[in-house]
């Protein structure tokens, strides 16, 4: 269709050309002569505006087929697909971190982490539609997997006790962890480290590194009252450890790496909580429900890619 249509414009334009020579010479013609010359003059004219319009037509169906051509070329956009999550703070700031990651190496999908509403929020989200995925940090229960909800373990994270940097103390025993978190003992002097009074950091109850805590090693014993205060979330105790001297806290591990945040790892019977064989430890995971599992897939499969391994294992996140 473009080749006729260069080939009339090419065409009409000599036409036209020859026309308009005749028009000029014909204007020069003194029509003193005759009434006939003026009346050539007058039919030429005519044709000349004929054959315009003509072209003029021509070249605008020329054009409206080139436009109708270029639509029928162009290269539809694809649908931006998002991926929303929330839940546990430890697993939510996870996502956090892989997030820009999976998008880069994942075109047309974005992943949108909302704040953390805890495990169970992030369950309830998933099961009212609210959310794709929901972020555990722990395996699912009987009745929420008879109700639908799928399942897909990340892997294990470990619940460090760190201190502020400055403490100097890198390990302990279980038995010296349990005496400090029940108010027995209060001094790092009783521990190998200066002469300065422990100042003591908690979860409330329910918190799921709490009750790591309480079912590795110090059981149902009570926190003690002289307590410097009992936080709500992870970053907040990072931030308090980090910013206390002489304070001790606790927390899943992964969370104080992906943050950044200044605080030391202790060292419980040698290992640390990168360690595989680190006692305190917990399983993470995502849950989702059948009817978004091809919406959520593209995350799981980067997860188990070597880039989203390597990314989990960048957080001490421990695999198997």
């Amino acid at each position: 269709m473009n080749f006729l249509c260069i080939r009339l414009s090419v065409f009409l334009r000599v036409k036209l050309s020859g026309l308009q020579d005749v028009d000029q010479n014909l204007t020069r013609v003194d029509i003193r002569f005759n009434q006939t010359w003026s009346s050539h003059m007058y039919s030429s004219r005519k044709l000349v505006i004929f054959l315009i319009l003509i072209a003029l037509l021509a070249i605008a169906a020329c054009t409206s087929d080139d436009e109708e051509e270029s639509k029928a070329t162009a290269v539809p956009t694809q649908e931006t697909i998002v991926i929303t999550a929330s839940g546990s703070g430890t697993v939510t700031l996870i996502l956090e971190t892989i997030e820009e990651a999976f998008e880069a190496d994942t075109p047309n999908y974005n992943l949108e982490v909302l704040s953390g509403s805890g495990t169970g929020g992030g369950i309830e989200g998933v099961f009212t539609d609210v959310l794709d995925i929901a972020a555990m940090a722990r395996p699912p229960e009987a009745d929420e997997t008879e109700q639908g909800l799928q399942y897909f373990k990340i892997g294990f994270a470990g619940d460090a006790i760190y201190t502020h940097p400055d403490v100097g103390v890198t390990a302990l025993s279980k038995e010296q962890i349990s005496g400090i978190f029940s108010g027995e003992i209060t001094n790092w002097s009783e521990v190998g480290g200066e002469d300065a009074d422990i100042i003591l950091f908690l979860r409330n109850d329910d918190d799921s590194s709490t009750q790591s805590l309480r079912s590795s090693i110090i059981g149902e014993t009570p926190f003690p009252e002289t307590a410097a205060q009992v936080l709500t979330s992870q970053n907040d105790m990072q931030m308090a450890v980090s910013g206390t001297p002489n304070s001790i806290g606790y927390g899943t591990w992964p969370s104080a790496v992906a943050s950044g945040t200044k605080v030391s790892p202790i060292e419980i019977d040698g290992e640390l909580p990168s360690s595989p064989d680190y006692s305190i430890k917990k399983e993470i995971g995502l849950g989702y429900v059948e009817a978004d599992s091809e919406r959520v897939q593209p995350l799981l499969d980067w997860l188990l890619s070597d880039k989203g391994q390597a990314a989990l294992q960048n957080l001490d996140i421990i695999i198997g």
